[in-house]
């Protein structure tokens, strides 16, 4: 979907940043009256630092929700804690507003222009939060390439991938905002191993960047670049934040999670009945006039997703 120039994100100021240090972010990208019904519904599916705080001190057992399928399939480096990754939830979300922003223009602008390509791919797309005292967050250094592609990162041109994070509270210092480290450090390192420890790199780990940032604000990273989880220090924490990354179509090596096997959710459905063509293209939905469409199909669609407006599509199809 293409934005306005009332809309659009000024990056061009923070180009310099992207192709210098492979990362920036956009403070408050969105500002709480447009994040507000998405939080009243985050609101039901995490408790706050506080609540979380007293839970646990009133239970043995752990608020967090848990996802189908727990910490299984994470990386191997990082089994030695999986309950660092008990707070993802992932698309779609009970609530609408949530899966709205998966595909909110400003967001998808962003990635269009880094990419150069308006034909894109969504390929992760998950809530995370984190709470003081629920787990062991600290990561070494690593790259994300061991579950998003088949192949390693390329240097030496424009990225086919960028990786996101929306902040859906406020990430002070003490919320454990992810350290990054600038490429200009990194550019002749080897992507393999995708890990390197502090005791071998221990240069990397002290030139490590953060970025504090109220709800709404925007971190974008490029795929070449090292960086890491730390721990949550504030007193009754809380961060919360969505995972986005998206790719340029046409590459299937990349990848994440796969939408065909949640299309049978209601959440999915009344998402899907919701959406532009434009918006569906995100998720891999061929575009109108493809010829994986016929009154056959389109017929099956209406009711596969009732309150869907497939006028588009039957336009193409009779042009």
């Amino acid at each position: 979907m293409r934005q306005t120039d009332k809309e659009r994100i000024p990056l061009h100021g923070y180009r310099r940043s992207w192709e210098k240090d492979g990362f920036f972010l956009v403070p408050e990208l969105m500002d709480t009256a447009e994040l507000a019904e998405a939080m009243q519904e985050l609101a039901g599916l995490y408790p706050s630092g506080a609540e979380y705080a007293a839970s646990r001190r009133d239970s043995r057992a752990d608020p967090l929700p848990s996802r189908p399928g727990g910490s299984q399939g994470k990386r191997r480096l990082f089994m030695q804690n999986p309950e660092q990754f008990a707070g993802q939830i992932d698309f779609p979300w009970t609530g609408q507003a949530l899966n709205r922003l998966t595909v909110h223009p400003r967001i998808t602008e962003v990635a269009a222009d880094l990419l150069d390509t308006h034909d894109l791919r969504i390929y992760q797309a998950q809530l995370w939060a984190k709470y003081t005292g629920a787990a062991d967050y600290e990561q070494p250094l690593h790259l994300d390439y061991s579950s998003h592609t088949l192949l390693v990162p390329k240097k030496k041109s424009r990225p086919r991938q960028v990786e996101m994070f929306l902040y859906l509270t406020d990430v002070e210092e003490g919320c454990a905002p992810t350290r990054l480290v600038s490429r200009n450090l990194t550019r002749d390192m080897s992507p393999v191993p995708y890990h390197v420890w502090r005791g071998t790199h221990p240069e990397l780990y002290k030139a490590e960047v953060s970025f504090p940032g109220r709800a709404g604000s925007l971190l974008v990273y490029a795929p070449d670049i090292w960086h890491r989880a730390v721990d949550m220090t504030e007193p009754e924490g809380a961060r919360i934040w969505m995972n986005l990354s998206y790719r340029a179509a046409g590459t299937d090596w990349l990848g994440l999670q796969s939408f065909q096997r949640i299309a049978m959710l209601p959440a999915w459905q009344r998402f899907v009945a919701g959406s532009t063509p434009r918006e569906l293209e995100l998720f891999g939905f061929p575009p109108p006039g493809h010829d994986a469409y016929d009154e056959d199909v389109l017929e099956g669609l209406s009711r596969r997703y009732p309150g869907l407006d497939i006028e588009p599509w039957r336009a193409a199809l009779n042009s």
